[in-house]
């Protein structure tokens, strides 16, 4: 089943889940300490969604090592200066930034760098590697159709061999005469 988002039940989502953050800060900055206290800092994710592939953006800042939303933030288009502004409350905390991640659009990139500079950025390897077999795909398909088309002139290789097997030949390789008069594996005797 294919679900179609619309900007209008985006934007719904988006009110719906401003309500349900305000109902669970305490909540969501007790998971927040646990997780520093547990791994020694937090990692920051941002993730861009856009349902119809325009219009609306719905930003979402969260943690990844305990996999917590934290703010969500609803923009026409990527700007920097908004982002900037939208995490300035979570530069804030008293919690150590460990890593940011985030796809490879240059305004998340540069906020999150302006925002947390002293912590290492990487890319989503999600997103890397999604971006990545678009590139390669279509090259992978021509080798493929080039490979199948030079391989389907050679004769079929037989699934069993019609030389007739000779039953006196079951013998290990080390009890041949070959290896029983090689000087590395002759044993000396003192």
């Amino acid at each position: 089943m294919v679900l179609k988002l619309t900007s209008e039940m985006t934007a719904q989502l988006y009110r719906q889940f401003l309500a349900l953050l305000g109902g669970t800060i305490a909540h969501t900055h007790s998971k927040l300490a646990a997780t520093a206290h547990e791994h020694g800092g937090l990692i920051w994710a941002i993730d861009a969604l856009q349902p119809e592939g325009h219009g609306t953006l719905l930003y979402v800042l969260y943690e990844v090592l305990s996999g917590t939303p934290v703010s969500a933030i609803q923009l026409q288009q990527a700007q920097t200066q908004q982002l900037i502004e939208w995490l300035q409350p979570f530069t804030d905390l008293a919690y150590k930034v460990l890593a940011t991640l985030s796809d490879g659009e240059s305004a998340i990139i540069t906020a999150i760098n302006s925002s947390w500079p002293d912590s290492p950025h990487q890319r989503c390897q999600a997103h890397f590697l999604s971006n990545l077999s678009e590139v390669v795909l279509p090259l992978d398909t021509k080798l493929r159709q080039q490979l199948k088309a030079d391989l389907d002139g050679l004769l079929k290789v037989p699934e069993y061999s019609e030389r007739p097997q000779d039953q006196t030949q079951s013998r290990q390789p080390d009890a041949s005469p070959l290896f029983s008069q090689s000087p590395i594996c002759h044993e000396t005797q003192s």
